[in-house]
């Protein structure tokens, strides 16, 4: 049995989407990780292993990164929360979506009933020439790979 290869794909293009509608454009995203806690179990008479069993599974938060834009539908998402008018109906759900030079989806990481737990602003210097950049933290229920 012969196996098509194809190359990797660079991590450098990507975007959010949210309820099926690109958003934006990232600089960095980080938080793409679940974890599944171990419970050991030592069993009376078996002395050469312990028995390793799955417990509760949790995902960390989403990071985005991005260049400060005069575009504040993510602001305003994050304000939803803060002025307390957010409710379970007010969850999203959305894709971070990799893409290739030509702009074609390679793989989408789609995430459901998020929220965003923080926003950061920018370090701001009248010296500096760096971009401003402005990060936005979301929580979510899970991430399917497709």
């Amino acid at each position: 049995m012969s196996r098509d290869w194809t190359d990797a794909e660079g991590n450098f293009v990507f975007a959010l989407e949210i309820d099926g509608m690109e958003i934006a454009h990232f600089m960095e995203c980080s938080g793409m990780k679940s974890t599944t806690e171990v419970f050991e179990l030592q069993e009376g008479g078996v002395n050469d292993r312990v028995h390793k069993l799955p417990g509760q599974s949790k995902w960390e938060n989403i990071q985005l990164r991005y260049g400060v834009t005069s575009d504040t539908t993510l602001l305003g998402w994050r304000n939803e929360i803060l002025q307390d008018q957010f409710n379970e109906s007010k969850y999203r759900n959305g894709s971070i979506v990799v893409k290739n030079n030509k702009m074609e989806t390679v793989r989408r990481y789609n995430f459901k009933s998020a929220w965003p737990v923080a926003w950061e602003g920018p370090s701001l210097s009248a010296s500096g020439s760096e971009l401003a950049v402005e990060m936005l933290e979301i929580a979510h229920h899970g991430i399917e790979v497709s």
